[in-house]
């Protein structure tokens, strides 16, 4: 992980300038899987009668086999409509749903590691957020390297999206799904208070004059700053937030987070500008006090929702990411959209987070080239990924989960670059202006997400780090006096985890 991941700046961006987007689908979705089960039966068709042409390659949708596949349960309609069409394409191949509980931080480690124990592993994991090093340290991941090694569409796939999970030289997982982080905007606000549109290549300056426009007695700037001081802290080429060097493997908050931080209180500090401020000081009990500048001004309404002022219409702007996408479409009052991050000066790129999922095999697949079909078409298979596009794009906002108020995603970002799929992301009917410039921005993309590259993160960032974090974050202490405290601890943490790292895959 040190300069094969000096690529992921360029390439992973260039993905995004061009990609699709995140998961959805209910199991019920007939009206989304009847077109699609038909275009499958007639995609095989094709295949199999141009192999019948002389073709000296076996014809992949006549593959047998038997797959189990795990995901999170809560994703269960977001995935088996992809599985269904699958399942046309590929009759000779059985999947068998596994669906797990848990969405928290060790849900997918603790499920494979107690499934490694009973020697009941599936054959292959999806969604995958959580700390990606110890599966692979512990041997539950298996290499894909010689399955893509002669697959034409992998030359698609660019080097950003494999470098994080690039182990001692072999790939062990793809990406599935990718979010963006950036602003979300109060249309409606901009409109009423005559305020004019921000470009998508704004600079902090222009921001944080757009944020001071829109205070008013009954108005804030912001709901929420939350991640400004991090996304500021890895504004350098090489580095990811928070404060990480990727290139040398070292963090330098003292430098890199503290001018950040500094730049994040100034903004808090203005009067009226962020109401995320004006809750704090917290009640003991950790709610907004009801003698808070926060109840205040806007009552005790929503006082523990950071959002709840741009949600309702009382904030122009806030700080958000794409997973917030289905909940943001459903809950909030005022025509909005997206910008990415305002860059640093007219002389400097925009920076935009991104946030990768993965899927992997399992290291006990006992029919790896059906599994590795599977794998395929839930991430960088062309015709997994059109038919995926499909059915997410003929969704819209009346949709939701069986049984449940959760609205479908309409939208997801594959990891690939192939120009069918390009072409078909840019047909989605729900992407909007904001949207793709968003995307675009992630031309010089920063990893947001460290802790599921990075071996030992939750042991580095412990509860010590985290707490001299908060201090400064809200407000009780200098981050020019934290700093140095917590470069020594977590570099010092850095070198031990990937020392055990590193002799455990035999680097």
């Amino acid at each position: 992980m040190k300069a094969t991941m000096k690529k992921m700046l360029s390439l992973v961006c260039i993905l995004a300038m061009t990609l699709t987007m995140l998961a959805g689908c209910a199991k019920g979705g007939d009206k989304d899987t009847t077109a699609t089960t038909q275009a499958t039966t007639e995609k095989a068709a094709e295949t199999s009668a141009a192999a019948t042409e002389g073709e000296t390659k076996a014809n992949p949708y006549e593959i047998e086999g038997k797959v189990t596949i795990a995901y999170p349960e809560a994703e269960t309609a977001e995935i088996v409509p992809v599985l269904d069409a699958f399942r046309a394409m590929y009759p000779n191949i059985e999947v068998i749903d596994e669906p797990f509980p848990g969405s928290t931080g060790g849900a997918f480690n603790e499920y494979l590691t107690q499934r490694a124990a009973a020697n009941q592993m599936p054959d292959v994991m999806w969604l995958d957020w959580n700390d990606f090093a110890p599966q692979v340290a512990s041997g539950f991941v298996m290499p894909l390297d010689e399955f893509m090694a002669s697959d034409p569409e992998a030359e698609y796939v660019p080097a950003g999206m494999t470098d994080p999970y690039t182990f001692g030289g072999k790939l062990y997982a793809l990406p599935c799904q990718m979010n963006a982080m950036g602003i979300a905007i109060n249309l409606d606000m901009l409109e009423e208070m005559n305020i004019d549109k921000p470009s998508y290549d704004w600079t902090i300056d222009e921001f944080t004059e757009l944020l001071k426009k829109a205070i008013s007695s009954e108005t804030v700037g912001a709901a929420t700053l939350e991640d400004l001081d991090q996304v500021y802290s890895a504004q350098e080429d090489g580095y990811f937030y928070p404060a990480y060097d990727y290139v040398n493997q070292k963090f330098d908050f003292t430098n890199k987070w503290v001018p950040a931080m500094n730049r994040l209180a100034e903004l808090r500090a203005i009067p009226g500008l962020d109401a995320w401020a004006m809750k704090y000081p917290k009640a003991e009990d950790g709610t907004t006090s009801m003698d808070s500048d926060y109840v205040s001004k806007f009552g005790e309404a929503g006082k523990d929702d950071n959002h709840y002022t741009f949600k309702n219409g009382m904030a122009l702007l806030c700080t958000n990411a794409t997973w917030n996408d289905n909940w943001m479409r459903q809950e909030t009052q005022v025509e909005w959209d997206y910008w990415p991050y305002p860059r640093l000066d007219a002389n400097t790129p925009v920076k935009t987070p991104i946030h990768v999922d993965a899927a992997y095999l399992t290291s006990t697949a006992k029919e790896p080239e059906a599994a590795f079909e599977l794998l395929k078409w839930l991430t960088y298979g062309v015709e997994g990924n059109l038919q995926r596009l499909d059915i997410f794009a003929a969704r819209g906002d009346a949709d939701v989960v069986e049984g449940d108020t959760k609205l479908l995603k309409t939208w997801f970002i594959p990891c690939t670059q192939h120009p069918d799929v390009v072409a078909k992301f840019e047909e989605n009917p729900h992407l909007t202006d904001g949207f793709k410039a968003l995307y675009k921005s992630t031309a010089n993309s920063i990893r947001g997400d460290i802790n599921k590259i990075l071996p030992g993160y939750n042991v580095i960032f412990d509860d010590e780090v985290n707490q001299l974090l908060r201090d400064v974050r809200e407000g009780r202490a200098n981050a020019a006096d934290v700093a140095p405290q917590i470069d020594a601890k977590v570099n010092a943490a850095l070198t031990e985890q990937l020392k055990i790292f590193n002799e455990k895959v035999g680097k």
